[in-house]
């Protein structure tokens, strides 16, 4: 297990480092304007897809540990495409709704509709590569897609002089990448995904199972787009551009990453319910809370302390990001050592547990957004705090959900939260604090 660990980091961590340098060198040779088009178009694509998961994929997870795993796989892939027709047409519905789909835009929608197609093809496939502990198989593609969009995009940075339409550039780019995706994902599940004739009592058990993930799921993915839309018909598409520097690229690459550390284990969870081993869920989930806690605590200080200067070096026509950056940096620290517990209140089937937790959090972001990012809104007058509103919209539920999480399993298998938490966040906030007075 400790090999499958350090090949499933090792890739996660190289292509992500890889992605933070071609968004670095993107951001830095795009205009602020493009940078907030190109993230409001993926933002319609993706809000499109409302139904993307809801839940199917944790219960997919669940059954990992069933012997006729098999007829599992063929209910499982037969779900996941009927959804992702649903989704084409709701994301098409959309697109028209917003107008989008208009001459200047019409080329740029196709290219990257089809390309979160291709994704949510090859993730049905990588699903069941993990829970056949094939991790070595699963991160390949998504290596190769990662990597491929970052050297491409580190190419157009170094000819954006050359490239007169560099939005047509990202979007077909994106479009080739995810073809050579799920082709790469069929080759590799070709001798190890045996997939068997759809079962309807299985099909019903699916959706008994995920009912209750299904509400938290489309809430979670408006709670992610929504405030991008409000932020682009509010302030135009400078401000989406300014505030997606750090949400769009910098905050997800950081969850990328605690996502290496921590996805392999969702399917020993799963098995070791199944064995009833409480000591060894228990050593996995502390390993991952260490782990996910020292490396986010270090971003945390080195940002705080020098986020400005960093900024002012590197991304100077983004110094207006730096106080979103100090606020949304806690998201992947409160998720990394958070996210654990919430998988594990789904591996021992406490998915109402769980669903009323996470749509508590997304529902509260919602709220948020609507109050705190416009001026007014449908005739009320909201605070109207624009792209600041947005990151504390972000960042506020989070708290509330790493507490809750680890409060729901000291309720339902008594593993109590480590104290060591606790000691290394006082430690950092004490060194935060000490480095700030002695540089003034």
């Amino acid at each position: 297990m400790k090999e499958k660990f350090v090949i499933s980091l090792i890739t996660g961590l190289s292509s992500n480092v890889l992605f933070l340098f071609a968004s670095y060198l993107l951001l830095l040779k795009l205009d602020i304007a493009s940078v907030g088009i190109w993230v409001f178009l993926n933002t319609v694509v993706n809000l499109g897809f409302l139904f993307i998961n809801i839940g199917f994929d944790a219960i997919h997870f669940q059954y990992s540990g069933k012997k006729n795993i098999s007829d599992y796989i063929g209910t499982y892939f037969m779900i996941k495409v009927v959804i992702l027709i649903i989704n084409i047409i709701t994301s098409l519905a959309l697109l028209a709704i917003l107008q989008v789909w208009t001459i200047e835009f019409l080329f740029f929608s196709l290219l990257l509709l089809f390309s979160k197609i291709f994704f949510c093809i090859g993730n049905i496939f990588i699903v069941n590569l993990r829970i056949k502990i094939k991790i070595f198989k699963a991160e390949i593609p998504n290596f190769f897609v990662i990597t491929g969009n970052s050297l491409s995009i580190i190419y157009l940075a170094f000819n954006m002089s050359h490239i007169s339409d560099p939005i047509l550039y990202l979007s077909v780019s994106n479009f080739i990448f995810y073809t050579f995706f799920v082709i790469i994902v069929l080759y590799l599940s070709k001798n190890e995904i045996k997939i068997n004739k759809p079962n309807k009592l299985l099909a019903g058990n699916y959706i008994k199972d995920a009912k209750p993930l299904i509400f938290f799921s489309i809430v979670s993915v408006v709670a992610t787009y929504l405030g991008n839309l409000i932020l682009y018909y509010s302030l135009g598409n400078e401000s989406l551009g300014y505030f997606s520097s750090v949400n769009t690229y910098l905050i997800p690459v950081l969850l990328l990453i605690s996502g290496s550390i921590s996805s392999i284990y969702l399917t020993l969870f799963s098995q070791d319910f199944e064995k009833e081993d409480i000591n060894s869920i228990k050593t996995t989930l502390y390993i991952i809370e260490n782990y996910s806690s020292i490396l986010f605590l270090s971003i945390i200080i080195i940002i705080l302390l020098n986020g400005e200067l960093i900024i002012s070096i590197f991304l100077p026509t983004f110094v207006e990001a730096v106080p979103i950056l100090y606020i949304m940096i806690f998201i992947p620290y409160f998720i990394g050592i958070s996210q654990p517990y919430s998988w594990l209140l789904i591996a021992e089937k406490k998915q109402k547990i769980n669903a009323r937790v996470n749509s508590f959090v997304s529902i509260l972001i919602i709220i948020l957004m609507l109050y705190f990012i416009p001026r007014e809104i449908f005739f009320f007058q909201a605070l109207g705090l624009g792209v600041i509103g947005y990151a504390l919209a972000q960042t506020i539920p989070w708290i509330l959900w790493a507490f809750l999480c680890r409060y729901y399993i000291s309720k339902t298998l008594t593993i109590k939260y480590q104290k060591t938490m606790i000691l290394q966040f006082f430690l950092a906030a004490l060194t935060i604090i000490i480095t700030f007075f002695i540089k003034n």
